[in-house]
């Protein structure tokens, strides 16, 4: 989306907020829903690797032997 159509679907969307407010909750919903979606498709294991625990220390190696 350009500068304008955002500006102009932001716009659309506060007006009616004021004529039916579910309509504007309703296109807020639709906006996001694209990077809702694809969050949760993406798999977990991108997250867990940038955690940056990937092994245990050498001290808790000693004391677990």
């Amino acid at each position: 989306m350009t500068t304008i159509q955002k500006i102009l679907f932001w716009s659309a969307t506060i007006l009616l907020g004021f004529v039916n407010p579910l309509i504007s909750v309703g296109l807020v919903v639709v906006y996001y829903l694209p990077k809702i979606i694809s969050d949760f498709t993406q798999p977990c294991e991108e997250v867990r690797e940038d955690s940056g625990i990937k092994s245990y220390s050498d001290d808790v190696l000693e004391d677990m032997k």
